[in-house]
């Protein structure tokens, strides 16, 4: 007779259980090194963002290769807060308490004019690997609980006779680890999520290729053409192309002789390529990571971690773009992607290792129709380089920027103000 072969043990082990006074502190994984004022410096490098927009008098319906097209270096001011109390979410058997990193950014261009402002968080959501690792920096303290059932909680929740003391449902495992959430001013409210993508010692992050197509600021649907005889773009060159040179009536046909002169792919996007005021010009304006590409040349890095955030996933739970009445008519915003880069490198003048911060995030705005009569996206991007302002000498920091917001009404005198943290009680 066989003998009956044991079942093998499941990898997969519930969370620590969750209990009064648990945990002693809120957990931001990655989002620890956020904490602080990042900024541009004297003779550092700039911000640059790529923006189209409808032309006056257009309308959806407008004829195709209509637009205006505008590109501006910026300085930055992102400033991120750490709120030192975890954030409870109750889920049943599962207890999940997000670390809150808040954030608000103020870009102004060359002249000093205010050009955008944001403000938002960011959460540590857990990280995806289970059981609890106490080794583990990112999981201690932990912040996902399992919570079964107990005497009490089924008393109290009505929980009989469908639930008894010490049942306990299916483990959550978040497939995201990071999530942002923030409110633009134009009328658009973003939620991204992602995870920490790689990480490197001793190496500088590979960016992007010459002329990657995902990091572009024209796209497909305006008729940009990588590929095949006479591309648009020369493949291992910065140069720019010979055709860039040509009126928009003499241009050459791409797919056919219907798409010629003032027709062509190319007069759609050839002021991409030609524009050249508030210090963007190309291959900037057509490639704006290689401003970041170009700010570690001849640097010394000691170690780097990528985030990298997306509102749309291939599977899974989405995150979103969410438009007022106005931008989701005219021009409606479908997609944002994020990477940011938290750098350790060897300052050039000090020899002191320092923090930079990298990120590029690219907005996918869609409005009017191309030639073959679909919708045409066009990314909005932005890229910065920024250091730490309190790594940044005082004779190379630029002026803070100020909002010109009104000074609330507040009274005077009275008790000073509470630390109030978080108590996470059973009720």
């Amino acid at each position: 007779m066989s003998k009956t072969k044991e079942p093998t043990p499941s990898s997969v082990k519930p969370y620590l259980e969750w209990k009064e006074g648990l945990p002693c502190g809120p957990q931001f994984g990655i989002l620890s090194k956020l904490n602080g004022t990042w900024v541009n410096w004297k003779d550092g490098p700039t911000g640059l963002h790529t923006t189209p927009m409808p032309s006056p008098g257009t309308s959806s319906e407008t004829v195709f290769g209509v637009f205006h097209f505008k590109s501006q270096e910026y300085r930055e001011q992102l400033k991120f807060a750490q709120v030192n109390a975890p954030v409870r979410n109750r889920a049943g058997s599962n207890e999940q308490f997000n670390g809150a990193v808040k954030y608000e950014t103020a870009i102004i261009d060359n002249d000093n004019a205010l050009q955008h402002f944001e403000d938002g968080m960011y959460l540590w959501m857990g990280d995806n690997h289970m059981p609890w690792d106490p080794n583990n920096a990112y999981q201690n303290p932990p912040n996902l609980f399992k919570h079964p059932s107990d005497a009490e909680s089924v008393k109290t929740d009505g929980a009989e006779p469908v639930l008894g003391a010490g049942q306990l449902g299916p483990q959550f495992i978040p497939p995201y680890t990071i999530s942002r959430s923030g409110v633009i001013p134009h009328g658009t409210t973003i939620h991204l999520t992602g995870n920490v993508k790689e990480s490197e010692d001793d190496k500088a992050p590979k960016i992007a290729e010459l002329w990657e197509s995902q990091y572009l600021a024209v796209s497909p649907t305006m008729g940009i053409n990588l590929e095949g005889p006479d591309p648009d773009l020369t493949q291992g060159s910065r140069a720019k192309p010979d055709w860039t040179k040509l009126s928009r009536d003499k241009q050459k046909p791409h797919g056919g002789p219907r798409e010629s002169g003032i027709n062509s792919g190319r007069a759609y996007f050839e002021k991409v390529f030609n524009y050249d005021q508030f210090g963007a010009k190309f291959p900037y304006t057509v490639q704006p990571n290689l401003k970041l590409i170009d700010a570690n040349e001849g640097l010394n890095f000691k170690k780097y971690d990528l985030i990298e955030l997306d509102s749309f996933h291939k599977n899974g739970v989405q995150g979103a773009t969410i438009n007022n009445v106005m931008i989701e008519r005219y021009c409606r915003v479908t997609r944002m992607r994020f990477r940011m880069w938290l750098e350790e490198i060897v300052d050039p003048e000090t020899g002191k290792i320092i923090d930079q911060l990298q990120y590029e995030q690219i907005v996918d705005f869609e409005f009017m129709f191309g030639s073959n009569g679909e919708t045409t996206k066009w990314p909005h991007i932005q890229v910065n380089t920024l250091r730490r302002e309190k790594d940044i000498p005082p004779d190379k920091r630029l002026p803070p920027i100020q909002l010109p917001t009104e000074a609330a009404e507040e009274s005077a005198g009275g008790p000073e103000p509470v630390i109030c943290s978080m108590k996470h009680t059973r009720a």
